[in-house]
């Protein structure tokens, strides 16, 4: 009598285990399946993307060259940085702004490498197309 107690005890007490574990599970798949329609739907909304058009195609060397562009889904205010391909590799450049109220920003940089630079702008981990700026002597 004894151990058919045990028994039953054993199975309500695994009957209970499976069924919090099925509505854990449950609870589980509906939480990541709310929480992936959230993040597609704010993805769409919040797609960030960056411009970026020169202002010359070629300059003197350490002429002034600027850089404007639009913004979406980048906050006001948010350091917009210019990079410059060199050695196989995107390396920052010394000239930041930030972004306007309008979306925009503006920034100009000057270059003593004589050649074809290529240069683009990184901001909100979003990066712009490059844009070429040939420097001459």
């Amino acid at each position: 009598m004894r151990s058919q107690f045990v028994r039953r005890t054993a199975a309500v007490i695994a009957g209970a285990a499976l069924a919090a574990g099925g509505l854990g599970v449950a609870g589980a798949l509906q939480a990541n399946a709310v929480g992936t329609h959230t993040t597609a739907a704010s993805a769409a909304v919040a797609a960030k993307s960056i411009t970026m058009k020169s202002d010359k195609a070629s300059a003197k060397a350490w002429t002034k060259v600027s850089f404007t562009g639009k913004t979406s889904g980048i906050a006001r205010n948010t350091v917009v940085q210019v990079q410059r391909f060199e050695n196989g590799k995107w390396v920052n450049f010394p000239a930041t702004t930030k972004v306007t109220s309008k979306a925009t920003y503006s920034v100009w940089v000057k270059s003593g490498r004589v050649g074809v630079n290529k240069f683009r702008v990184v901001s909100a981990k979003t990066a712009s197309a490059s844009v070429n700026v040939t420097i001459t002597k």
